[in-house]
C-alpha cells in the first residue's frame, strides 16, 4: 500500500547520529545554486539498502520506497499488504536507535494494484477512458506512456503538490513480476496538511493498522471522483435523454462544459452517472469492486496479525503466572 515517504529530521542529535552511523555509505555530494542566484546549497547523501538519507546545514531528508525495499529494491507490482507494510517499516527503522518522533513524514504516495478481468477492458483502454479527477484532466506522463496523472494548478500554472492522483498500467511497467492486466490507482501529497489529515505525523504512526483504514478510505473516495467514459455502457434512458448520454461519451464535450463553469462541470457528472447507474453495473462499479475487494485482502492480513500477537501476549503471561 506505501509507495513511497519522505522523512524529515530536524533534531541536530538525531541527524548526527545518522551521519555517523556504520550502516550508512557514502553516496553522492552536490552543490545547488538557489533562485536567488547567490546561494549555494551543499548536500550530502548516504544510503542503506535503498533509503537514500540527504544531510543538508539544517535538516536530514530520508527517502524510501517501502514497497520496493519489500521487493529487494525491483518492483512495486505485487500486493503489498499492511502487515508488509507495518514489517518493513520495523524491519528498517528499528535498525536504529533514534526517537521516531523526530522522523516527520513530508511526502507520501500510496496505491493498490488491481488485476482487471481482459473481458471487462484491456488496461490500455482504461487510460485512454479516464479522463478526469474530481475537474481536474488527466495527463499522460511525459517520461511514462503506461502512467496517467491528474492535478490542480496554481495561479501561476504551477503544478499544485497538495494532492496528485496517478494511474498507471503496471503490467506494462513491470510486466514480468505481475498478471497481464494490472492496474494501479494511487494518491500522492506532497503537503503536511494533507499528509496530516490522514492522521500521519511521523513515522511512528505508520506502525498503527488504523492508520491504513483511513488510506484504504481515501483510495476509494478518490477513486469515487474519477470520470471515466464508458462506451460499451447502455442505460436505461429515454430517447432524448440517452442521446444526451452519448454526447458525454466524447471528452470534448467535458472540455466544454468545464470552460463554461464548475457547477455546470459537476452537475453534468452527476446525471452522467446517474444515467449509468440505470444500468445492471457498468465499468466504474465493476473496478471499484475490485478495489474494495482487494483493499479488504490487504488490511486481512493485518488484522489476524494483531490476534496472533494478542493470542500470543496471553499464552506468555499465562506461562509466566504458572
Amino acid at each position: 500500500m506505501l509507495d513511497f515517504l519522505k522523512i524529515k529530521i530536524t533534531n541536530a542529535q538525531t541527524r548526527s547520529y545518522f551521519w555517523e552511523h556504520s550502516l550508512l555509505y557514502f553516496h553522492s555530494e552536490s552543490e545547488v545554486l538557489l533562485f536567488d542566484n547567490e546561494t549555494i546549497k551543499t548536500k550530502k547523501v548516504k544510503q542503506y539498502r535503498g533509503l537514500l538519507f540527504e544531510f543538508t546545514k539544517n535538516a536530514l531528508f530520508i527517502r524510501f520506497k517501502p514497497h520496493y525495499y519489500f521487493n529487494s529494491n525491483e518492483h512495486n507490482a505485487n500486493d503489498f499488504s499492511v502487515a508488509n507494510c507495518i514489517e518493513t517499516l520495523k524491519n528498517v527503522f528499528n535498525s536504529f536507535c533514534v526517537d521516531l518522533e523526530h522522523l516527520e513524514i513530508i511526502n507520501i504516495e500510496f496505491g493498490i494494484n488491481i488485476v482487471i478481468p481482459i473481458q471487462l477492458i484491456d488496461i490500455r483502454d482504461l487510460l485512454c477512458q479516464i479522463i478526469y479527477h474530481g475537474q481536474n484532466q488527466f495527463a499522460t506522463h511525459s517520461k511514462y506512456r503506461h502512467c496517467r496523472y491528474s492535478n490542480s494548478v496554481n495561479k501561476s500554472g504551477m503544478t499544485n503538490v497538495y494532492k496528485i492522483i496517478k494511474a498507471y498500467a503496471k503490467c506494462i511497467q513491470f510486466p514480468n513480476y505481475t498478471s497481464t492486466n494490472t492496474f494501479r490507482f494511487e494518491a500522492k501529497s506532497n503537503r503536511k496538511k494533507y499528509i496530516n489529515s490522514l492522521g500521519i505525523f511521523t513515522i511512528q504512526d505508520l506502525f498503527n493498522t488504523p492508520v491504513y483504514d483511513k488510506l484504504s478510505e481515501v483510495i476509494l473516495k478518490e477513486f469515487d471522483e474519477v470520470l471515466i467514459i464508458d462506451e460499451h455502457a447502455k442505460p436505461k434512458l429515454s430517447e432524448t435523454k440517452f442521446r444526451n448520454f452519448e454526447k458525454k461519451l466524447n471528452p470534448l464535450t467535458w472540455n466544454r462544459l468545464l470552460m463554461k463553469s464548475k457547477n455546470t462541470f459537476r452537475r453534468n457528472i452527476n446525471s452522467y452517472y446517474n444515467a449509468l447507474n440505470t444500468c445492471d453495473t457498468h465499468l466504474k462499479k465493476e473496478i471499484k469492486k475490485l478495489m474494495i475487494d482487494k483493499l479488504n485482502h490487504l488490511k486481512k492480513c493485518a488484522v489476524l496479525s494483531i490476534y496472533i500477537d494478542e493470542i500470543s501476549t496471553q499464552i506468555n503471561s499465562s506461562n509466566l503466572k504458572a
